[in-house]
């Protein structure tokens, strides 16, 4: 991620490109006036722009046009700005103003240059039946990268939010079919807070209190300034960000981001409540002969292995969820597949990893794993399945290592 600062100041300079090599994914190029900016700009690629309101070669601007031509988004540094300034800017398009004044101003422009960045990767539904209203939604969200899809109606809505992923919902509230507060209350049926955040959008400040208590995360009443809009939706994905990190720490294996044993067990006991004769399969792994490659290559390499192995088993068993129940061990639940069917899924991920050579520190090491699987048609005893697959696992070592064996059914 490379970005042009445009700044006169040598004290400004100092102190942002103090702050940004603190994150060693941000390149950047400082440029003192303009024509030294322009040269850059042809030389390279940027992903954005900071630049100074006023410069000796740019007194009036010059250089916010010069590089929201160029398709950089923008953030602009100020000494000063009236109200006819802040709305030339906000109709130019920048992404934000930032007034030079102490450090957290500076670490604000770091932070917004991050953000702009990580909201390549979300998605926003924007659901108003006015078509003007949705593009000025859409032209605010699209100044910070985020991807935007448009619907004009709860009905729309309710179908885009049913084929993809988004991270947050804008809905007006005054709309022909449903009106927000109850198309956030079909949402909520489905989608938790944490999954997806929801802002409504209203002329009535009378409205702000059904958007919250029916699900809403958030309310701006209209019209509204792009400052407040940003500083709004920008809390909203950051505490997103946060329960997700959050997530993860709690429920995956630290090392590999497969499922700890905790999270696993949940699942498996959630199964246990809803699967009402649904087959459910429990594979247990354990990698041959792992403390020998511990010994032999060092622990790096060990965890090397363990996480190539984690990393097969998540991009093969994408359905079913994969878990770190010990050292070397690993679990996969498998809910609607027979034990056959679930024997010949396992065996054939056995036979790619036992056929891949690793390397690590100029050193090649082989990989493979035993594994035992059982199947349960009926109630699910968790402590018992785990026992079973154990037991399998076992056997499979017993009977020479590198294979796969699902447990033989009881004989009357």
């Amino acid at each position: 991620m490379r970005v042009l600062v445009v700044e006169d100041s040598s004290t400004v300079t100092k102190v942002l490109s103090h702050l940004f090599a603190q994150d060693s994914s941000i390149e950047v190029d400082f440029a003192a006036n303009f024509a030294v900016a322009k040269a850059l700009t042809e030389q390279n690629e940027y992903f954005a722009a900071v630049c100074d309101r006023c410069l000796p070669d740019a007194p009036d601007g010059e250089v916010i046009e010069w590089t929201l031509a160029k398709g950089l988004p923008t953030i602009v540094l100020t000494a000063r700005m009236d109200e006819e300034e802040r709305c030339r800017l906000q109709g130019l398009g920048v992404v934000d103003y930032v007034f030079k004044e102490n450090r957290f101003s500076y670490q604000y422009v770091v932070q917004l240059v991050q953000r702009l960045h990580r909201n390549q990767n979300y998605r926003v539904l924007v659901v108003d039946d006015s078509q003007v209203a949705r593009k000025q939604v859409k032209d605010l969200l699209e100044r910070h990268l985020f991807e935007v899809v448009e619907a004009d109606g709860a009905a729309a809505a309710m179908v885009q939010l049913a084929t993809g992923e988004f991270t947050l919902l804008i809905t007006d509230y005054e709309m022909p079919d449903t009106n927000g507060v109850e198309l956030i209350c079909q949402v909520r049926e489905q989608l938790k807070k944490e999954t997806l955040s929801i802002v409504g959008l209203s002329g009535q400040e009378e409205v702000s209190a059904k958007f919250i208590k029916y699900g809403a995360n958030d309310f701006l009443r209209k019209p509204f300034f792009a400052e407040e809009f940003y500083c709004r939706i920008n809390s909203l994905i950051e505490a997103q960000e946060l329960n997700q990190k959050l997530w993860q720490r709690a429920n995956l294996d630290y090392l590999t981001g497969v499922a700890n044993r905790r999270y696993l067990m949940s699942q498996l006991a959630d199964l246990a409540l809803q699967s009402k004769g649904q087959g459910v399969c429990l594979a247990m792994l354990d990698i041959d002969h792992f403390k020998s490659i511990n010994d032999r290559y060092g622990h790096q390499a060990g965890d090397q292995v363990l996480q190539e192995v984690a990393k097969e088993l998540k991009q093969s068993l994408k359905r079913f969820i994969v878990g770190r129940v010990g050292g070397e061990e690993f679990a996969v639940v498998m809910p609607g597949l027979t034990g056959e069917q679930a024997w010949r899924l396992i065996e054939a991920i056995r036979r790619k990893i036992s056929s891949m050579v690793l390397n690590c520190q100029d050193q090649q090491i082989q990989i493979s794993f035993s594994a035992g699987i059982c199947e349960a048609n009926d109630n699910i005893e968790i402590d018992e399945l785990f026992a079973r697959a154990d037991e399998v696992m076992y056997q499979a070592k017993e009977a020479g290592r590198n294979l796969v064996l699902l447990e033989e059914p009881e004989t009357a």
